[in-house]
């Protein structure tokens, strides 16, 4: 049986407030805009596809997508939030301004949530089974709204900083939450076992570190009902190499995870006459990130597809987050 599984981190750094202000217009979006803008230029853009905010959103719409150009590289620079202290005259604009972005903020990922379903069934033919947002805690009254968009709320992890909660939604029904822990969260969806994580960047590049934050995933993991052996972990790393992942989850984990997707990253849900090519996952076009590792010896069959960290504001296609999203189609043996 084949599970398609999305996963989204979004850009909420280490604030204690799980408000859509922590995820506004954070400096990482900001830079990810500056980076992505000028590699698409005129007659390049984001593909929007068909949808109907009248239906559910797992329901797959007919039709050609519409090609949408990425916004001006400063796009972002003027709709953060102010830091003065002191209040003035000009604070009232800016505080306009800012309730603005975070209108625009929650419409961008609603809007990709819904353009998530339709990327799915066009890229692997199926519709997603379980969709998890990093850093976005949906319990959250300005988030009320994102379940009826991204599907069915399944389980929320809330932990004390945004960066670390995990929203985890779906249509099926089929998908349960099985465990979590600061960084990760583990569901359980037709028989497959997946963790999704949010390494903490104070481990994330420390061999031993790492290894020791899989270990404790594992032995979590064999130790309660509807736990066992992990097949894919799926997320955001922060690691500081491609090989580093596979490498401390095999040696964590005690058995041999392979990373799923090798070289360079052509997105699916954007156009160029020539493709462009990404080098990494992350607001710098640096690193890859965001990963999807897979148990060789549970696992059957695996694809992947990256998505693009734009969603649509206005006329233009424009960054939300400072990461790539991970679409995962995979079959156990």
């Amino acid at each position: 049986m084949e599970v398609v599984m999305a996963y989204q981190s979004l850009n909420s750094n280490s604030s204690t407030e799980h408000d859509l202000a922590a995820s506004t217009r954070q400096s990482f979006a900001r830079a990810a805009q500056h980076t992505l803008a000028p590699m698409y230029p005129k007659g390049t853009g984001v593909l929007r596809y068909p949808f109907n905010p009248q239906l559910e959103p797992s329901v797959i719409l007919q039709g050609p997508a519409e090609l949408v150009p990425v916004g001006d590289k400063q796009y972002l620079d003027d709709k953060k939030p102010t830091k003065k202290r002191k209040r003035d005259a000009s604070d009232t604009l800016e505080d306009v301004h800012f309730a603005a972005a975070k209108a625009e903020m929650l419409s961008m990922v609603e809007g990709k949530a819904r353009q998530l379903y339709q990327f799915a069934y066009r890229e692997v033919g199926a519709t997603i089974d379980v969709m998890v947002f990093g850093e976005l805690d949906s319990t959250h009254a300005d988030w009320k709204t994102v379940a009826a968009e991204a599907g069915k709320k399944i389980h929320v992890s809330v932990r004390p900083k945004a960066c670390n909660c995990f929203s985890i939604h779906g249509p099926s029904g089929t998908t349960q939450s099985v465990a979590e822990g600061e960084g990760w969260c583990a569901v359980r969806c037709k028989g497959v076992l997946a963790v999704f994580v949010h390494v903490p960047n104070s481990l994330a590049a420390n061999r031993d570190a790492a290894t020791t934050f899989y270990k404790n995933i594992k032995n979590t993991l064999l130790n309660i009902p509807n736990g066992g052996v992990v097949d894919v972990v799926i997320g955001d790393t922060n690691q500081p190499r491609e090989t580093f992942s596979p490498e401390v989850i095999s040696s964590g984990m005690d058995q041999t995870f392979v990373d799923a997707h090798s070289g360079g990253i052509a997105l699916s849900d954007t156009w160029a006459e020539k493709p462009v090519i990404h080098k990494g996952t992350n607001s710098a076009n640096s690193k890859k990130f965001d990963v999807a590792v897979y148990n060789t010896s549970t696992v059957k069959k695996i694809a992947v597809k990256y998505i693009s960290q734009f969603s649509f504001a206005a006329k233009s296609a424009v960054a939300y987050t400072d990461h790539m999203g991970v679409l995962v189609k995979v079959e156990k043996k």
